[in-house]
């Protein structure tokens, strides 16, 4: 069996050992999880002002767990009743410090939070295809709980760890991977809501279904390819892709009858 083929038979099965028991697993104690949702979804937007969401997911060919990667990037847009918007980008890409996945580890080590072209570039370095999903247009409540998650990520409190379900950061919660890192903040679920049998482009494309199925994207159905260039990202051979799942639009009688079911 070739080493490459091993390592992801293993990390796949860890990943699915840990979706079992990641209710046990210790969330990173973030305060981006304590932020009311009804707050959020209530939170009036400056005149002038749009916000928006990218999801990044990257992997080798073939796919292998050292080369692949998640994040996320917001965006705000303003001026954008000017003709000349302007754009101010936040981005939670999550990765050990060292800038070497080690998937089998069991212990937390430091990480850092890398900006959005390095990490495009660090991806490709490694000959990995970058894809995105987005960008969505999001309401500034999802703004600002993606920007609490993000000073979080840089606060010293957390580490990485490749399969946080397990060992070190899933007894103590001080680590975390690049997908937790994202979803972490989401207080609705638990880690087993995003099990690590997903990875790289797999991954995103699920973090990117979690968007949709809850009211969170104001009118999915547009196309914002117009903000890729303004972020610089045209340069770039970035794999388009789109969404083709359920989806359930941001409207204020889909947000209420969210925020009632989940009783807040």
């Amino acid at each position: 069996m070739p080493r490459e083929f091993g390592l992801t038979v293993l990390v796949v099965v860890c990943g699915l050992a840990g979706g079992g028991c990641s209710t046990l697993a210790k969330k990173t104690p973030t305060p981006a999880d304590d932020l009311s949702p009804r707050q959020l979804a209530t939170m009036p937007a400056p005149p002038g002002e749009r916000y928006f969401v990218l999801v990044f997911g990257s992997q080798s060919t073939p796919k292998q767990p050292k080369y692949s990667h998640t994040w996320a990037t917001v965006v705000k847009v303003t001026g954008c009743d000017t003709g000349a918007p302007a754009v101010e980008e936040q981005t939670i890409s999550w990765m050990p410090a060292s800038l070497d996945i080690q998937p089998l580890s069991r212990h937390v080590e430091p990480g850092t939070n890398l900006p959005l072209h390095f990490t495009i570039e660090e991806m490709m370095r490694h000959d990995e295809r970058v894809s995105v999903w987005g960008p969505y247009e999001v309401g500034p409540g999802f703004y600002h709980r993606f920007q609490v998650q993000k000073g979080f990520m840089g606060s010293g409190r957390v580490g990485y760890q490749c399969i946080d379900s397990v060992g070190e950061a899933a007894r103590t919660g001080c680590g975390c991977d690049c997908i937790h890192a994202i979803t972490d903040m989401d207080p609705q679920y638990a880690r087993n809501r995003y099990p690590l049998s997903y990875f790289g482009e797999a991954a995103s494309r699920h973090v990117v279904h979690e968007l949709h199925i809850r009211p969170v994207v104001i009118c999915p159905e547009n196309d914002h390819g117009w903000l890729l260039p303004l972020l610089g990202l045209d340069k770039y051979p970035i794999v388009r892709r789109n969404y083709f799942g359920r989806t359930v639009p941001n409207t204020p009688e889909n947000v209420e009858r969210y925020l009632r079911r989940i009783g807040v």
